[in-house]
């Protein structure tokens, strides 16, 4: 991976690999959805239970892309590479919008089912909101300061996010720590529910067909596989997408650098000239 780490070897590869990624992040994410459409109504929930083929990919996205940035940002400090702090920039802009698709079909699905659309005493939905501002305060915070100067802006950014990633561990453990109106983590259960499903293709589980509730507010078997390729398709297509924005932020970043040694030679030329 230390060879990516250069960014015209990692222009190469993005270039050929970002139009796969996209392609084939479409195909899966859609077909997922299709495919969770077609499933039986859950016993509990009905038909409320399709909203989650949306929601359970955004708000697992939203934690994973602002915890990567995270550590990136913590490799940028520590080994003083621009690369992470490239990626940071990139992955800011889809990490934002995964995370208003999150509370947005949180709200849609809450309503029904909670009877709320919104509940300030619900530590996971606050953190959710939360994280949306740090990552809003990121991309602010990085641009205004990169107008003076763009290496300290990139650096006051990666210690906002070391310093910040405290969001992401709490919200992805406030539901078993917590009494919360929120669900469980539904990613857990995913796991423990694809074993289960692995199982029963070898014969030694139970049938998961029907769509019978999971234990501990998780989600029933049936869904899994729907779910699983949904939120991979999703991630493929978002990582398409910040790959795209890495390649703008390394462009912009040369087109910068030219014009920074244009400007030099031009005041060269005319000290030289005495014109």
């Amino acid at each position: 991976m230390h060879k990516f780490a250069n960014p015209t070897r990692f222009m190469r590869w993005a270039e050929a690999s970002q139009p796969y990624l996209l392609a084939l992040g479409i195909v899966l994410g859609f077909g997922g959805m299709v495919w969770g459409l077609t499933v039986p109504p859950d016993e509990e929930m009905q038909e409320l239970i399709k909203p989650l083929f949306v929601h359970v990919p955004s708000a697992g996205l939203s934690l994973i892309v602002y915890g990567s940035m995270s550590i990136a940002a913590f490799v940028a400090l520590v080994w003083r590479h621009p690369l992470p702090e490239i990626f940071c920039l990139a992955a800011a802009p889809v990490g934002a919008v995964v995370t208003v698709v999150a509370l947005v079909t949180g709200a849609l699905w809450g309503k029904p089912t909670l009877n709320t659309y919104w509940d300030w005493r619900d530590p996971r939905m606050v953190l959710e909101l939360l994280l949306l501002f740090q990552y809003l305060i990121y991309i602010v915070l990085v641009r205004v300061l990169s107008q003076r100067d763009p290496a300290l802006g990139r650096r006051v950014g990666s210690i906002f996010l070391v310093a910040s990633v405290v969001t992401v561990i709490l919200s992805k453990f406030v539901t078993e720590w917590f009494l919360v109106l929120h669900q469980g983590s539904s990613g857990a259960n995913v796991i423990q529910l694809t074993g289960r499903v692995v199982l029963n293709l070898l014969g030694q589980g139970e049938d998961s067909s029907a769509a019978e509730p999971a234990e501990d507010d998780g989600i029933a078997g049936v869904y899994v596989p729907p779910l699983l390729v949904t939120m991979l398709g999703t991630y493929l297509f978002y990582m398409a997408i910040g790959i795209w924005l890495m390649r703008y932020e390394l462009i912009r970043m040369r087109l910068r650098s030219l014009r920074r040694k244009q400007t030099a030679a031009h005041e060269f030329l005319a000290e030289a000239t005495g014109t």
